[in-house]
C-alpha cells in the first residue's frame, strides 16, 4: 500500500478512474465485482461509493444497483456527435495520440501498488474472457492504467473520449467475427505487452505498445463495421 494513501483512498481513485470510462447512467459493478478488479476489500470499496454518492458521482437505488452520474461533471472538451464511420475514426486518432502518452506517463509514474491494481484488472479481463467478451473488465483495465499517470485531468479526458466511441464498439463486438479464443489470445498480447513495459518503466515502450493496441483495435472495429 502507498505510506501516503489509505486504502479507501485508492479504491476511491480507482472507482473514479473507472466512471471516467463508462456512460452517465451506466450501473456500475457490485462491491465485490470492484473489490476482485483493484485487488481491494469490500470495505475499502464501500468507503470509497460512499464518498463517490456524497460527492454526487454515483447513485444508488435499492434493488437496482449503483449508477454513475456524469452530467453534472465539468468536462475539459464537448465532444462533437459520431454519426458516420469517418468521425469515428477520427475519434479513434484522438484516442490514439492521448492514450499512447498517458500509458509513457503510467510507466514513468507508477508506484507498486498502481502496477499491482493494472496487473490485476489484466488478470480479471481475460479471466472474463473465458466466457464472454469482458466489455466491463476492459473498462476497467484501461481505467487502472489512467490512474497509473497521476493525472486526473488526462483520465478524466480520456474517460470521456473513451465513452464517447463506446457504443460503437459494443457494435462492433455483435459484429465481430472473432471467436472468444481467437479475442482472449489478442488481448494477452496487447495488454500484456503494454503491462509489461509498465512494469519495466520503459515509456517510450508503453507509448509505442499502446499505440500498437490501439491502432489494431481501430482497424478490427471498422472492419467489424464495414462488414
Amino acid at each position: 500500500m502507498d505510506s501516503d494513501e489509505s486504502r479507501s483512498a485508492i479504491a476511491y481513485r480507482q472507482i473514479a478512474g473507472y466512471i471516467d470510462n463508462v456512460a452517465d447512467g451506466a450501473r456500475l459493478p457490485p462491491e465485490a465485482d470492484f473489490a476482485e478488479m483493484f485487488g481491494l476489500s469490500r470495505a475499502s470499496i464501500r468507503e470509497a461509493l460512499a464518498r463517490l454518492r456524497a460527492e454526487g458521482i454515483v447513485r444508488s437505488r435499492k434493488g437496482s444497483g449503483t449508477f454513475a452520474i456524469r452530467t453534472g461533471a465539468p468536462e475539459m472538451v464537448r465532444l462533437s456527435a459520431i454519426s458516420s464511420l469517418r468521425e469515428l475514426a477520427q475519434w479513434h486518432e484522438v484516442r490514439l495520440a492521448l492514450e499512447s502518452e498517458v500509458a509513457a506517463l503510467a510507466a514513468d509514474r507508477r508506484t507498486e501498488d498502481d502496477l499491482a491494481r493494472l496487473q490485476a484488472a489484466q488478470e480479471a479481463l481475460l479471466a472474463s474472457l473465458l466466457t464472454g467478451r469482458g466489455e466491463r473488465e476492459d473498462v476497467a483495465f484501461h481505467a487502472a492504467l489512467a490512474v497509473c499517470a497521476h493525472n486526473p485531468k488526462l483520465s478524466d479526458a480520456l474517460g470521456r473520449l473513451t465513452s464517447h466511441i463506446f457504443s460503437w464498439g459494443n457494435l462492433s463486438a455483435q459484429r465481430s467475427v472473432l471467436t472468444m479464443a481467437e479475442r482472449r489470445e489478442l488481448i494477452a498480447l496487447e495488454h500484456g505487452a503494454i503491462v509489461a513495459a509498465v512494469a519495466a518503466r520503459d515509456g517510450d515502450r508503453a507509448r509505442a505498445e499502446m499505440r500498437r493496441h490501439l491502432l489494431a483495435g481501430r482497424t478490427r472495429v471498422l472492419s467489424d463495421l464495414q462488414t
